[in-house]
């Protein structure tokens, strides 16, 4: 609310990149969407004090997937994990200690809970740093150290560590490093014995990455989340050794029980956590360069990409031809990430399609002139400016429209 994001991403925009299948989803009004962004604030609070924990989990899920679900050109993947954690507490018997409910409800004090509490938890962080660190698993980031070269090159006033980043070697240490953390931190994680360095392994990893990239939230979303991984024995003698007591349940007090439809459907959700990361192996050769697949499958901090586009749009009746800049109107945000996103593109020209032939009786045809830019590459024709964006029937065909990258 503070910084305006409210009318930069909601309210001012004139038109906005949907979801597929989410075409439904739109704003309201400013004063409305302010309510809903302040309502979703205060039901994760209530979710953090454990007060009507249920309902806030609920509301906090719908409200706050509703506001991501809004426009695709702000997506990033933490609001993605943020969502699924969100889901997740749905289900979890988070507020049966240690909450406000229980000194309202003292007969729902649990004892113990199952051990797929704590499990769902860890699979879902594991699966955000597995396909991390699967992604990174590229030419250009193990053998070009890109985007590293570029973007550390852009941080030499870094204090103490600036210096370093004029060499390409650091840029190589960075890249291998980022790989090797992201499929190995959550082995380290799980196991007792390297579980306290791994966690202060996490702790330096995301606090560097903070200082050094822009990512938003992302950095302490995972240094907070990843203390699942802490056992309740662990955490005894941790805060123990601050004069804290938690203090042991009374054994009269119930246990939880897990509905019979419970683990199967956790199953069902992890079975998918762990394979619609990977749907991209199906779709294209190149998901950098394509995006088909890249969105949801923790594709994070992998590739710097550029663009450039405009628009000719042809009268076939009149043969009246002009030209169309999308910053006459989109945002900032949302053209540039539309100059190298091919289901953007596709959706913008229907969006200037319903501009420029409102009553449905004129024959148009639009052309699109793209320059893309991918890791440093030198910039280079994109969608193939032959085609009639009009006559693509879906976005899933818009792909195959793309002229390949020829040294990825």
């Amino acid at each position: 609310m503070w910084k305006g994001w409210i009318q930069d991403s909601y309210t001012s925009p004139k038109f906005h990149f949907t979801y597929q299948y989410f075409d439904w989803v739109r704003p309201f009004d400013t004063s409305t969407m302010y309510l809903i962004v302040g309502a979703s604030a205060l039901f994760a609070l209530f979710i953090a004090l454990g007060f009507l924990y249920r309902i806030s989990a609920v509301m906090f899920f719908l409200s706050f997937t509703y506001l991501e679900l809004i426009e695709k050109s702000w997506y990033l993947n933490h609001y993605y994990f943020a969502s699924l954690v969100a889901f997740l507490l749905i289900w979890l018997p988070a507020h049966r200690n240690y909450s406000l409910d229980v000194g309202f409800f003292k007969k729902i004090r649990l004892a113990v809970v199952p051990y797929w509490t704590l499990l769902i938890l860890k699979l879902q962080i594991a699966a955000v740093y597995i396909f991390g660190g699967l992604a990174k698993l590229k030419s250009d980031w193990l053998f070009e150290a890109q985007p590293l070269r570029i973007w550390l090159k852009a941080r030499t006033d870094t204090p103490i560590i600036g210096g370093l980043f004029d060499y390409d070697v650091t840029a190589y240490i960075f890249s291998w490093s980022g790989m090797v953390y992201d499929l190995t931190i959550p082995f380290l994680l799980w196991n007792a014995r390297t579980r306290p360095f791994a966690y202060i392994l996490v702790v330096v990893f995301h606090v560097l990455t903070y200082v050094l990239f822009n990512i938003g939230m992302f950095p302490w979303i995972m240094i907070a989340a990843s203390l699942v991984f802490i056992t309740s024995d662990e955490w005894e003698k941790l805060l123990g050794k601050f004069g804290i007591r938690l203090g042991k349940i009374s054994g009269s007090a119930k246990k939880f029980k897990t509905h019979h439809m419970t683990i199967p459907f956790l199953g069902l959700y992890v079975f998918f956590q762990f394979t619609f990361p990977l749907r991209h192996l199906l779709l294209t050769d190149n998901v950098l360069w394509t995006e088909n697949g890249f969105r949801f499958a923790w594709h994070v901090m992998v590739m710097e990409k550029n663009g450039f586009t405009e628009f000719t749009i042809i009268d076939n009746e009149t043969q009246e031809k002009f030209t169309v800049y999308p910053s006459q109107y989109l945002t900032v945000v949302q053209e540039k990430q539309m100059s190298f996103q091919p289901d953007m593109i596709w959706q913008f020209v229907r969006h200037l399609d319903r501009l420029y032939n409102k009553d449905g009786t004129r024959n148009l045809s639009i052309f699109v002139n793209s320059k893309v830019s991918l890791n440093g590459r030198e910039s280079r024709t994109y969608i193939d400016p032959k085609v009639d964006l009009l006559k693509v029937a879906s976005v899933d065909n818009m792909y195959g429209h793309i002229i390949d990258i020829d040294d990825f």
